[in-house]
């Protein structure tokens, strides 16, 4: 009799629980803006067994999203998303350190090194969208928002995943750059430059698009309201256009400034010019090759002047500005670190 009355009490007590939890809901659907700033908070604690997620159907429901599928996609998620985004962002750190390392070497690279760093990046790549192949990791590369709403983390994890694998291809692509300036001097040597740095403009245009997909889908969830949806969604839509029409600029210069053949910080200089200043460039201590005269009057090898004004402005001698201001160049082989997270 004992032990029926406490079985008795326990199921009043879990009931108890589970009306005061159902009440804290009802309370929290009624005001949608509250409800939306807990998301990220409310998935923390439900899949840390703080607080019980609702059951719908007899399936784990948070929001619209079932948590059975959820645990199938990356098992335990507060664990293996972790360690999965750890991973591939410090693979990629070290990736772009190789692609600067390999850049700076100009003729002394060696082919089967860069194919080597090659196949090892694809492989990465292939790899992660391997592992998640039966999942919808890789529709937003094709700009398809998820099958499901996903919770606040998953988002995250998405889009970090997402573009740290795109950054990753592109740098495979600009190593196959590498291959092709391997032997690159003077004029090929600006070229290589010019063309790292148009596919690093790309490859930003295209970082702006990839996180809306996501979020879309994620502000479009109708439990928070559907005007608060719908006002969310306009608004982060808004703010992405400004975005990516400040990208399209950018790209568009950098388009610009490869199909200029011209060099914009000075002219070729004549042989008479060459010999009058000596015919030793002042940064290398070497015989002039292709030597660029500056609108300074100074006068330095194509290759050394170029690698020059990937970091500066004014002329390795009198200091005098002649390369007008521009966009940023990606010449030295970096990719952008900063996660585009929205």
């Amino acid at each position: 009799m004992e032990a029926t009355d406490v079985s008795i009490d326990d199921s009043t007590n879990s009931d108890e629980n589970l009306a005061s939890t159902s009440s804290v809901i009802s309370t929290s659907d009624s005001f949608p803006f509250i409800r939306f700033l807990n998301a990220p908070v409310t998935t923390v604690l439900e899949y840390a067994g703080v607080i019980r997620p609702r059951l719908i159907n007899n399936d784990c429901t948070i929001g619209n999203f079932n948590t059975r599928k959820f645990s199938m996609f990356i098992g335990h998620p507060e664990k293996e998303s972790f360690f999965v985004t750890i991973y591939v962002s410090a693979f990629m750190y070290k990736s772009n350190d190789i692609l600067r390392k390999q850049t700076a070497l100009k003729g002394e690279r060696k082919f089967s090194v860069l194919a080597g760093y090659y196949i090892v990046f694809v492989l990465q790549v292939i790899g992660v969208y391997w592992w998640y192949q039966n999942e919808d990791l890789c529709y937003p590369l094709f700009m398809v928002p998820p099958r499901a709403i996903p919770p606040f983390w998953h988002a995250i994890f998405t889009i970090l995943v997402n573009d740290t694998m795109v950054r990753q291809s592109a740098m495979a692509f600009k190593l196959v750059l590498l291959m092709y300036y391997r032997n690159g001097k003077g004029h090929n040597f600006r070229r290589q430059g010019q063309m790292l740095t148009l596919v690093e403009y790309g490859l930003l245009l295209y970082r702006a698009f990839l996180p809306a997909p996501v979020w879309y889908r994620f502000f479009l969830n109708k439990e928070y309201g559907s005007l608060f949806s719908s006002l969310t969604t306009g608004l982060y839509l808004t703010f992405k256009l400004t975005s990516v029409v400040e990208k399209v600029g950018s790209l568009w210069t950098a388009l610009k400034a490869l199909s200029r053949k011209e060099v914009h910080y000075g002219s070729n200089a004549t042989p008479e010019q060459v010999i009058e200043a000596g015919d030793m460039c002042a940064i290398c201590q070497e015989k002039m090759q292709a030597p660029i005269l500056l609108r300074c009057k100074h006068i330095f090898c194509e290759d050394c002047v170029s690698e020059w004004f990937e970091r500066e402005r004014t002329c390795p001698l009198c200091r005098a500005v002649v390369k007008p201001a521009e966009l940023r160049s990606f010449g030295d082989g970096s990719t952008s670190l900063i996660c585009q997270l929205f």
